[in-house]
């Protein structure tokens, strides 16, 4: 599987790997983590991938190539909810059919929050992530967890201030936004040490389909 690797074929699974996560994190979203004084999505647990892959591919294979992944996946979280609401709107016997629906259904309000808050947060990411690279090339470390702090704080903000603001007490929202903040950044800096040693082994690689267009 992973003989002959090149940057095209990295950039493949990468990419793979992207999607899988994002598809993940909207069903994760749909239970909760309760702790004493705040519950969050499950999806916290998974959606710090996008941003490190997100990461990856900035450094390796810059903005634009970058944001035709973003791209793709925000068709794709329209196609996949569009399609398990036509699957939702045909008659069946299954015994499963309650779970289904409750599991993959989204309000509006929730489906118009995680849109935005999917394209503007990994979009930032990537363009704080390349522009940094200009004057610290030299310090990945800090790249990374800076552009993983601002995309994930607009993306949380956002997130969860469309989806609670009039829901929930302001003090709860506040909470909740801090809590993603912080739990995603520390769970970016844990996680520096795989995201370097990948970075540095796809450099090695030879550019195989992408020659020319890195």
């Amino acid at each position: 599987m992973f003989e002959r690797m090149t940057k095209a074929r990295a950039y493949a699974y990468l990419t793979g790997i992207f999607f899988a996560s994002m598809i993940v994190s909207n069903i994760l979203a749909t239970r909760t983590l309760e702790f004493e004084f705040i519950a969050l999505p499950c999806s916290i647990l998974t959606f710090p991938i996008l941003f490190i892959v997100n990461d990856i591919l900035s450094e390796i294979y810059g903005y634009k190539l970058t944001r035709d992944v973003i791209y793709v996946g925000f068709v794709i979280n329209i196609v996949a909810i569009v399609l398990y609401h036509v699957a939702m709107a045909f008659p069946t016997s299954s015994p499963n059919a309650h779970a289904f629906t409750a599991l993959l259904s989204t309000t509006p309000r929730l489906f118009i929050a995680g849109l935005i808050s999917y394209m503007v947060g990994n979009i930032l990411n990537s363009k704080v992530m390349v522009k940094l690279k200009e004057k610290y090339w030299d310090q990945l470390f800090v790249r990374c967890v800076i552009s993983t702090a601002i995309g994930e704080s607009v993306d949380s903000v956002i997130f969860i201030t469309i989806s609670f603001i009039g829901v929930l007490p302001d003090n709860l929202v506040l909470t909740m936004i801090g809590c993603q903040i912080v739990f995603k950044v520390l769970y970016e800096i844990l996680a520096y040490p795989v995201t370097r040693k990948v970075i540095e082994h796809i450099r090695t690689l030879d550019d195989g389909e992408l020659k020319g267009q890195i």
